[in-house]
């Protein structure tokens, strides 16, 4: 499990995961993979039958980066996994624009607030809305892309979102 492994475009993520990487190491099912990073989009097996190449993983909101794949089985916890992608964001920002400074710090705070209020519709749409911002208006691919794996976090896996007991 695990390693470095060339291959060209076209096979499926569900094929790279199970057939050439063995899918978890503990052996446990997956749950999602994140591809090109730690700023690349997660995936749920349910969409296994991407395509590994540029144009299909645009088309489901993803990046291919440098290709790298990380699996994580099912006692992976999403909410903690879109934090930690904020979380980055903040420790590596040079600090030079404001979605990506202030953006990724926010971030966090909407994540914590989301785990422990209920009924947080309203922070989740602060959440997507700050997203489009941190998308649209960072000047360099680090503010960027973090939207990527929060967003992707949030849309396949939102009951990881809601608050703990």
């Amino acid at each position: 499990y695990g390693g470095l492994f060339e291959t060209a475009f076209g096979p499926t993520l569900g094929e790279l995961v199970n057939e050439i990487g063995g899918g978890t190491r503990s052996g446990r099912p997956v749950r999602a993979v994140q591809v090109g990073g730690p700023l690349g989009a997660y995936f749920p097996p349910a969409l296994f039958d991407t395509p590994f190449d540029y144009e299909a993983f645009t088309a489901r909101d993803g990046l291919i980066g440098h290709g790298g794949i990380v699996v994580f089985n099912d006692t992976v916890d999403m909410a903690h996994q879109a934090r930690f992608a904020m979380e980055f964001c903040a420790v590596e920002s040079c600090g030079k624009c404001t979605p990506c400074r202030i953006g990724s710090v926010r971030g966090m705070e909407v994540i914590d607030r989301l785990l422990q209020e209920p009924n947080n519709a309203a922070q989740v749409e602060l959440l997507r809305d700050l997203c489009d911002v941190m998308k649209s208006g960072s000047l360099c691919a680090l503010g960027g892309f973090v939207p990527y794996p929060v967003m992707s976090a949030l849309q396949h896996f939102p009951e990881d979102f809601r608050p703990r007991c």
